[in-house]
């Protein structure tokens, strides 16, 4: 494939040197003439294993040029791939300026009438966000007088590089995405990376946004956690190296896809006790774990914002299906079901109550102690049944996942709210609490 790549920085170097491993045919683009002389030189400004040769041996069969013209950049390629800078400005936010003038510029170009019937798709690998993207495909369409994904394509095409070993990631990704509308644009990212072994995944531009974004965040949140967790273990005199790489050996629970779902707030017994705990010894010990104290403020915030989204209904009588924290227990410990069905009773709503493990007779112990102390009449608030929790709550609140079979006798009414923290139920009308 003929390939033009906007922007010869990390990104834009790298992609291009690799792509001619891939016998794609690669034009590099960028404003500034020394990358553009140092490109075509076979040496590229940037410092990564593996670039220089890659892009020597290019040069040399003739797979790989650099130039400034946007008008030699798109009569040589069928495609862009934009690279160029997504820098912050002062209020931190994002500046698309480069975006905003590589896309017009294309567009511009598109228009014109030797490129008149050509397909042309503009595959954009710079860091911007959801509504960014979507002011640029309209610009594409605007400036190209194309429609957009008919005539002209927009693919989000996040990247996943690292510096130091970006070449290596280039060609071991951990996944590939592509966030477009439409089969036929699908076809032209399928065609992209030849031999490439990596789970590849067509969503929408919105999530292939968003999920560049969610990478980075975790990947900052796991170096702060380590090493608050290390601020701590200094102080007790533990090593804390050896703590993580213990806590590293778990895969089932720490390095895994567990906790990793938008949903209910956490609770129970241990999480929020041991949480404390920590927070108690990094005031006697008078050290900042500001990230593990943002934790305990952030779950208080989701409680608000559950009791907030109920109250907005207006429903007159709210349901919760599932009280304990977790579904196959009735442990209420700290269940975040019970903080809101506690501040909704103090909010002067009706409350109905379905858990199936749930018997008050059958409670013990500090369980029963904490039941009892939330919720003095929780025996009066429970539901018998499924059907007829639904059948007599305008809004209800589902905290334990149930099979879709559970709800084939209940007759959703048109102006329910049924708000959904388990993902579990695709009923029309049903509503993720972030989703």
């Amino acid at each position: 494939m003929r390939i033009s790549v906007f922007g010869l920085g990390y990104v834009g170097a790298v992609s291009a040197g690799c792509l001619t491993e891939l016998k794609h045919t690669v034009i590099g683009v960028d404003i500034d003439q020394k990358k553009i002389d140092a490109m075509n030189a076979g040496t590229p400004m940037i410092e990564e294993a593996g670039l220089t040769s890659r892009i020597q041996a290019a040069i040399e069969s003739g797979l790989f040029s650099a130039t400034s013209s946007t008008k030699e950049a798109v009569a040589n390629s069928d495609f862009a791939l934009i690279c160029v800078g997504t820098p912050s400005n002062r209020s931190g936010g994002l500046d698309d300026t480069y975006l905003q003038r590589v896309i017009t510029e294309i567009g511009e170009e598109l228009r014109l009438p030797e490129n008149d019937g050509r397909r042309f798709d503009v595959i954009v690998r710079s860091t911007s966000l959801p509504k960014t993207h979507q002011m640029l495909g309209e610009l594409l369409a605007s400036t190209s007088g194309r429609k957009l994904n008919d005539e002209v394509g927009y693919i989000v095409h996040p990247e996943f590089l690292r510096e130091g070993t970006a070449v290596q990631d280039f060609f071991h990704p951990p996944k590939i995405v592509f966030g477009c509308d439409g089969k036929s644009v699908a076809e032209v990212c399928s065609q992209l990376y030849p031999g490439i072994e990596a789970e590849t995944y067509f969503v929408t531009p919105e999530v292939a946004s968003m999920v560049k974004y969610a990478d980075n965040c975790f990947h900052a949140a796991k170096v702060t956690f380590a090493n608050e967790i290390g601020m701590l273990c200094k102080t007790q005199g533990v090593n804390s190296v050896d703590v993580m790489n213990l806590f590293c050996k778990d895969t089932k629970l720490n390095i895994s896809a567990r906790y990793l779902r938008p949903g209910s707030p956490f609770g129970g017994s241990c999480l929020p006790k041991d949480l404390r705990a920590m927070l108690d010894l990094a005031r006697q010990e008078a050290v900042s774990t500001s990230m593990l104290r943002g934790i305990l403020d952030s779950n208080e915030n989701q409680v608000a914002h559950v009791v907030e989204r109920a109250i907005d209904t207006k429903a007159k009588a709210i349901g919760i299906l599932g009280l304990a924290f977790k579904k196959g227990t009735d442990d209420l410990r700290e269940s975040p079901a019970v903080a809101i069905a506690e501040r909704l009773l103090g909010k002067g709503k009706e409350l109905r109550i379905f858990d199936r493990e749930l018997s008050v007779e059958k409670m013990i112990g500090a369980n029963r102690d904490y039941a009892m102390q939330s919720i003095p009449h929780l025996e009066s608030l429970l539901c018998p049944s499924i059907t007829e929790l639904f059948s007599t709550c305008g809004c209800v609140i589902v905290f334990h996942a149930i099979d879709e079979g559970e709800l084939s006798d209940v007759e959703f009414a048109g102006d329910q709210t049924v708000i959904d923290m388990t993902n579990s139920i695709s009923t029309e009308g049903c509503q993720g609490i972030y989703w």
